[in-house]
């Protein structure tokens, strides 16, 4: 809108549009009253996809939706590819002088969501910042992740001849949104199509200016030096740049509420397993090539955990298999231990189910962005946290499986039963999830509180006794007190019984049958009563607000709390899984034998009706047996045996029991998988050209420690 036609608007459309012009990439919710309203070219974008109807204000187009069920629609939006600024009111509207006081107090991306209902509770919904810088015949990259709903923040820099490292590294981590420099826009762009249809923010280059960059780490993070985290100048120079970049565009759309995140931990590619993304794609670890869902997938099969930070770190756990032989070991080990004792695991596993999730709900608390149900779920799960560590005791005491000091990793929790006693003193059980419509703060917790909540309580019988009182003292039997929002309080007297009204009643409204009075004693009730109220939500908010900062200053537990459950949660589902599908405990080691008797493919097993899966044994040694070339008839099972061997590597090397009589499996330092080229065919590229490619890529990064399956090459 031009600036000629913002002076003819209302002072409330002039706020609006002023807004609006440092948002014009937003679709701007607009706070008024009970709604967030959307006007102009944003309304005629939102109704559609919103669902709502498009009306006019000063013939200006507009449409709104209740701001009590807002986390609905800002999912609609942002499933639609729109990012979405949220204006509140940031002033008591009785207290404003003109238009009430508005701003925007956070911009929601896909990669910056917190609400709960709006999240994958089973995946980190990352927010990736990606930077590169040309060496020689390569790229030197920089790729910074945080998940802002759990304070996760994972870097990595790494050397990169034609950014396929970046894309498979992508395809792991699976963001939802990426910012990078403007100048890169190309190049991203390029790179980031091989991976998926994804948001991407392009930001001013300064931000990823390596030195602002350090100092936005050590003022986020109260540090002297980034060497804290291991990172040093000038040699992790681009991966400062692009956690430069990633805390600009945090900054940028979180406002007041930036949330704390956890440490800055750096990552290495060479500490796992390596699997491209067409690996990860063919073997259909956490996607079908169906229709791209979990269903049928490798981590479907798997996934029984009980808690939501359980299934986020089995999927982490899963795309990124160990190669150490001692740290995958002591993995199965802890397994074994669940899987030992039935009974003890189903007690274990039973209270788990009724963990919520802590790490996003602690976000959440760290952020200020947390409501009172939130803090009922945290008192509740920390409650069961003595339990857990009773039984676990009890699971150690019978079993000699495990070295004390692998599985005190699990067991050492922090009960943390003074924050669980904090809520439970302050905080109503059955509270409603918005702080403002009162009821939250418990009974005996704040004298001040109780003061007022009692004198408004007896309001009621105050207003009984001068109803008869003044029925008495006006001799009319029919008069009554009583109370609307407009009005506000007032004495109803009949027409009929009009010539007995004393003449210090002061008239109010007319009525058809009647007339409504006040009097200057129910007035000073009203102002008091009033006040009273206002008082009670205002101290309120203050009690919940400081019982959140108490709660915050625990969070580095609660994190910790969070992530042994999710171990315990692992490894009791790994234990449950092994047992109900009859898996065996692989021996891994660093020799070059996989060897696997009666095999069977995890998934198509659990399709297929009980005992119908034909087992197969696999032998190779690295030395005299290095390959097998495999051939039969179509439908004979020929893709499904090439597949299940390398679905039982990546099972042991993850921790996990594997679907076979026996296992032996040599540490594998990277899987390739060639089967079918659809994807490419689409893309334009023929079968052979593809063919080439793949096996071309094979043969330039294959080692002696090596898994390659090639189906139909």
């Amino acid at each position: 809108m031009k600036e000629a036609e913002i002076i003819n608007l209302t002072p409330l459309m002039k706020q609006y549009q002023q807004i609006k012009q440092q948002y014009k990439d937003c679709i701007l919710m607009f706070r008024l009253g009970d709604f967030y309203e959307m006007f102009g070219e944003d309304a005629i974008k939102s109704s559609p996809v919103l669902g709502v109807v498009l009306t006019k204000r000063q013939n200006v187009p507009m449409c709104g939706v209740p701001f009590h069920s807002v986390n609905n629609y800002i999912a609609k939006l942002l499933n639609n590819g729109f990012k979405v600024a949220i204006c509140e009111q940031v002033e008591d509207p009785k207290l404003a002088k003109g238009v009430v006081k508005r701003e925007v107090v956070r911009v929601i991306t896909p990669g910056t969501i917190v609400e709960e209902n709006l999240l994958d509770a089973k995946k980190n919904n990352f927010l990736s910042s990606i930077s590169f810088v040309s060496v020689k015949d390569r790229f030197c990259i920089g790729l910074a992740n945080v998940d802002i709903s759990t304070g996760d923040f994972l870097v990595t820099q790494f050397e990169d001849k034609n950014f396929s490292k970046l894309v498979d590294e992508m395809v792991r981590i699976s963001p939802s949104e990426i910012v990078a420099k403007e100048s890169q826009k190309d190049e991203i762009v390029k790179i980031v199509k091989q991976y998926k249809d994804v948001h991407i923010e392009f930001i001013e280059d300064w931000y990823f200016d390596v030195l602002t960059a350090e100092e936005k780490i050590k003022q986020y993070y109260k540090i002297y030096s980034v060497e804290t985290f291991g990172l040093i100048v000038p040699q992790h120079s681009v991966l400062l740049s692009s956690i430069g970049g990633l805390l600009e565009y945090i900054n940028r759309t979180q406002k007041k509420l930036i949330p704390k995140l956890k440490s800055i931990k750096f990552y290495n590619l060479d500490d796992y397993m390596f699997m491209d993304s067409s690996c990860i794609r063919n073997l259909e670890l956490i996607e079908n090539l169906y229709d791209r869902t979990q269903k049928n997938t490798l981590f479907d099969v798997i996934d029984k955990t009980q808690t939501p930070q359980g299934a986020r770190l089995l999927r982490n756990w899963l795309l990124k298999p160990l190669k150490d032989v001692k740290e995958i070991n002591n993995r199965l080990l802890t397994v074994e231990l669940f899987f030992n004792d039935d009974g003890q695991r189903q007690k274990i596993r039973e209270k788990l189910r009724n963990i919520s999730d802590i790490e996003r709900i602690t976000n959440r608390i760290t952020s200020k962005n947390v409501t009172p149900k939130d803090l009922i779920a945290l008192k509740e799960s920390l409650g069961l946290i003595p339990e857990i560590k009773l039984l676990l005791k009890q699971t150690i005491e019978t079993q000699f499986v495990i070295k004390p000091e692998e599985i005190f990793k699990i067991t050492n929790l922090p009960d943390l039963q003074e924050v669980v006693k904090l809520i439970e003193d302050s905080i109503e059980p059955e509270a409603p999830t918005d702080i403002k419509k009162g009821e939250v703060i418990k009974k005996g917790f704040s004298k001040e509180l109780d003061e007022l909540r009692n004198f408004y309580s007896s309001s009621k019988e105050w207003l009984l006794n001068y109803q008869e009182e003044q029925r008495q003292k006006t001799k009319i039997s029919s008069l009554k007190v009583g109370y609307t929002s407009v009005f506000g309080y007032y004495i109803e007297v009949t027409k009929a019984n009009l010539q007995l009204v004393p003449k210090e009643y002061i008239r109010k409204q007319t009525l058809k049958n009647a007339e409504r009075f006040t009097t200057a004693e129910l007035q000073e009730f009203e102002n008091k009563i009033l006040s009273a109220e206002e008082k009670i939500l205002q101290l309120e908010e203050y009690i919940f607000n400081s019982v959140v900062e108490q709660v915050a200053q625990y969070a580095e537990q609660l994190y910790e709390v969070s992530y042994k459950i999710a171990l315990i949660d692992v490894f009791s589902n790994l234990a449950e899984v092994a047992k109900r599908n009859n898996y065996t405990k692989p021996v891994v080691d660093d020799s070059y034998v996989i060897e696997l008797k009666s095999c069977r493919h995890p998934v198509v097993e659990q399709i297929l009706p009980y005992g119908k899966f034909i087992p197969n044994d696999i032998y190779l040694d690295g030395d005299e047996i290095k390959l097998i070339i495999l051939t039969g008839p179509n439908m004979a099972g020929k893709s499904t045996y090439i597949r299940q061997i390398a679905l039982c590597t990546v099972l042991a090397q993850m921790g996990s029991f594997v679907p076979a009589e026996y296992a032996q499996i040599g540490v594998v330092d990277k899987i390739f998988a060639r089967i079918g080229a659809a994807d490419y065919l689409a893309k334009g590229l023929s079968t052979f050209m593809v063919e080439m490619q793949e096996t071309a890529n094979i043969l330039h990064n294959a080692t002696d420690r090596s898994l390659i399956i090639l189906d139909e090459i």
